[in-house]
C-alpha cells in the first residue's frame, strides 16, 4: 500500500504521466488504454489495490477484505446519494501454410475497431432484471457485424454455456443471484452500447453482489445454497466485461465456484449448473497448467454421474470431451514441475525417472481413453475443409478452414488442443530421460511436426468462430487460442505467438471485453502466465 502522503486522488501510473484519473473500472480508464497495471487510488475511507501483488477481491467472511476489493468504488453511492436497490426473488512451416510475413506486424496494431453497430439502443434499465436480461441474450448470442443480425451459426441448444437456459430460469429465486445477474446484463449490455452510466450502474450492482455473498457466507448452509454456486459463475464471467478477464479477481470467483461444488458431490443433489462449475474450473486449470481438485483418480465415479445428469445442451459430445480430459490439468502440473525441478537442480533434487515415467504413463493413458471420443467425433461430424481462395493480410492465415457449424469447429479444435498439450508435455518429459529410458513412443523428430500441425489447425480455425459471430460463438476460441499461443511463448516463437496475442486483441476490440494484464498484454503482445495463490481466500466457504 502506497504512503497515505501519495495516495490521494489518481493511480501512481496517472500521477506519473499527470494524466486524468477517472478511478474506474479494475483499472483506471487511462491505465486500461495504455495498458499499465493500476497502482491503485485512494477513495478516502478506503484504498482500491488493483496491483497484481495485491489480494485479490474475495468472498470471505472478513469485512477487512472489503478494502481489496478490485472494484470502481468511484461509481459507489455516497450516504447522501440514493442506493441501488437490492432486486428481490499443419503446422506453420514457411510454405502455404506459414502465417503471412510478420515484418508487416505492425499494420496489425494499426487496424482499426470495427464501427459501433447503428441499431436503436432500447430501454436498458438494470433495475428491470428481466428486461435487461432478455436484451443481454439477443446481444449475447447475436452475430457481431455492422448489421447485427439476429442469426448465428451457434445453433440453439448445442451451445457449450448454458445462458440462454439458466438465466431466464434462475430470476427470482434470490436476491443475491437476481442482482448479480443483472450486474452482468448491465454490463455487458453497457460494453455494447457504450453506455457509460449503464456500465457504472453494472459495476455497483456488482459490488452489491459481492457483499451480499459476504453477508451470506457465515450462514451455516451457505456452502450446499445453490444460488451462491450460481452467483460465483455469474460473477466470473462479468469480469471479463468489466476489462479483467482472467485477472486474479475473476480466478477468485472460479476457486470460490470449485469450493463450494464440494458441496454438492456431499449432498448427491445434482444439477445443471454444477456440470458447468466443474466445466468453468476445468479450463482455468488447463488454461493456467494449476492442479484441479476434481482431476484426482478417486473422484471419477462421483464425476460420472454428475455429466450424466439431464442437461439443456444437446452438444455431447462436448461434454464427453470434457469428462474425458478431466485428468489433463494435473499431468500438465506435475510435468512442469519436472521442468522447474530440472532448471533449478541445483537447489533442489532431480525428479526420479521413475516419476517422469509415471506421468508419460498418464499421459498414455488418458491418449488411450481420448481415442474413442476422437473417432466417435471423426465419423459423426464433418470434418473442416480449406477455404478455397487465399487471404493476403497481416492479421490472417492464408487458408483458413470452413466448417459446417460453430459447435463443430469448437469440437474439433478442443480435440487439436489437447492432442497439442499431450504431446507437448511428452516432448518435454523425453528431454529429463536418458535414451535407454524413454518408451517406445514418437521420437521428438516425429512429435514437432505434429505439435506444429495442430497448432496451426487451431490457427486456421479462428476466423470461422470469431469473425463476424456472436460473442457466444467466439468465446469458445479462448481457450484453444490461450493453448496455441502458450505453447509458441514456451518454444520461443515470438511471431506466432504474437499473431494469436494478436487475434485476442481483435476479439476485445470487436466483442468489447478486456482482460487483465496478468493474463494478456495486448499492448506488447505476450501471454503472461502468472502464478495465483488463492490460500486463506475461501478456506471458511
Amino acid at each position: 500500500m502506497l504512503p497515505e502522503s501519495q495516495r490521494r486522488g489518481s493511480c501512481k501510473p496517472c500521477r506519473e504521466s499527470q494524466a486524468q484519473c477517472d478511478k474506474k473500472k479494475p483499472r483506471c480508464s487511462e491505465c486500461v488504454t495504455n495498458n499499465k497495471p493500476c497502482g491503485g487510488y485512494d477513495m478516502g475511507h478506503i484504498f482500491i489495490n488493483v496491483n497484481s501483488t495485491g489480494p485479490p477481491p474475495v468472498w470471505n467472511r472478513s469485512q477487512n477484505a472489503q478494502k481489496y476489493l478490485v472494484l470502481d468504488m468511484a461509481s459507489q453511492p455516497t450516504p447522501t446519494q440514493e442506493q441501488v436497490p437490492v432486486i428481490p426473488a499443419t503446422s506453420l512451416p514457411p510454405t502455404s501454410l506459414a502465417f503471412c510475413s510478420m515484418g508487416g506486424s505492425s499494420s496489425m496494431t494499426a487496424l482499426a475497431p470495427p464501427a459501433l453497430p447503428t441499431y436503436p439502443v432500447p430501454d436498458s434499465d438494470p433495475n428491470n432484471i428481466p428486461g435487461i436480461v432478455e436484451l443481454f441474450l439477443d446481444l449475447y448470442y447475436r452475430r457481431n457485424g455492422l448489421e447485427k443480425t439476429s442469426t448465428d451459426l451457434l445453433s440453439i441448444g448445442n451451445e457449450c454455456g448454458g445462458w440462454r437456459s439458466l438465466l431466464p430460469y434462475w430470476l427470482g429465486q434470490s436476491p443475491i443471484l437476481d442482482t448479480a445477474i443483472g450486474a452482468l446484463a448491465a454490463s455487458f449490455v453497457g460494453t455494447q452500447y457504450e453506455d457509460e452510466s449503464l456500465i457504472d450502474q453494472g459495476r455497483n450492482m456488482y459490488l452489491n453482489a459481492l457483499q451480499m455473498v459476504q453477508h451470506a457466507l457465515p450462514e451455516p448452509d451457505s456452502s450446499d445454497r445453490k444460488d451462491l454456486l450460481a452467483t460465483t459463475l455469474v460473477m466470473s464471467s462479468t469480469e471479463l466485461f468489466l476489462s479483467n478477464g482472467g485477472g486474479p479477481s475473476q480466478l477468485t470467483h472460479i476457486e470460490g465456484a470449485t469450493r463450494l461444488l464440494h458441496g454438492a458431490f456431499k449432498s448427491m443433489d445434482f444439477e445443471e449448473i454444477h456440470v458447468y462449475i466443474l466445466n468453468q474450473g476445468l479450463f482455468e486449470s488447463i488454461s493456467t497448467r494449476r492442479r484441479y481438485a476434481f482431476s484426482s483418480p478417486s473422484w471419477r465415479p462421483l464425476i460420472r454421474q454428475l455429466y450424466s445428469v439431464p442437461r439443456t445442451s444437446r452438444n455431447d459430445l462436448y461434454f464427453q470431451w470434457c469428462e474425458t480430459i478431466l485428468p489433463l490439468p494435473n499431468i500438465l502440473s506435475a510435468a512442469d514441475s519436472v521442468t522447474t525441478s530440472a532448471a533449478s537442480s541445483r537447489t533442489s533434487t532431480p525428479t526420479p525417472a521413475s516419476a517422469v515415467l509415471g506421468i508419460l504413463d498418464d499421459l498414455t493413458t488418458l491418449e488411450q481413453s481420448l481415442a474413442p471420443w476422437s473417432e466417435l467425433l471423426k465419423a459423426n461430424t464433418p470434418g473442416p475443409w480449406t477455404f478455397p481462395a487465399a487471404q493476403i493480410s497481416a492479421d490472417s492465415v492464408p487458408f483458413p478452414l470452413q466448417f459446417v457449424s460453430i459447435e463443430v469447429c469448437t469440437l474439433f479444435c478442443l480435440h487439436w488442443a489437447s492432442q497439442l498439450l499431450i504431446l507437448d508435455a511428452r516432448h518435454a518429459l523425453h528431454a529429463h530421460l536418458p535414451l535407454s529410458e524413454i518408451p517406445e513412443h514418437p521420437s521428438p523428430a516425429t512429435l514437432l511436426p505434429q505439435m506444429t500441425e495442430y497448432a496451426s489447425l487451431i490457427c486456421r480455425s479462428i476466423q470461422f468462430c470469431t469473425q463476424n459471430t456472436s460473442f457466444a460463438s467466439t468465446e469458445n476460441m479462448f481457450l484453444p487460442l490461450f493453448v496455441v499461443a502458450s505453447y509458441y511463448m514456451r518454444n520461443g516463437d515470438e511471431d506466432r505467438m504474437k499473431w494469436c496475442v494478436g487475434a485476442f486483441s481483435r476479439i476485445a476490440s470487436e466483442q468489447k471485453i478486456g482482460y487483465a494484464i496478468e493474463k494478456l498484454d495486448l499492448t506488447e503482445r505476450r501471454v503472461n502466465v502468472g502464478v495465483y495463490n488463492f490460500g486463506g481466500v475461501w478456506d471458511e466457504a
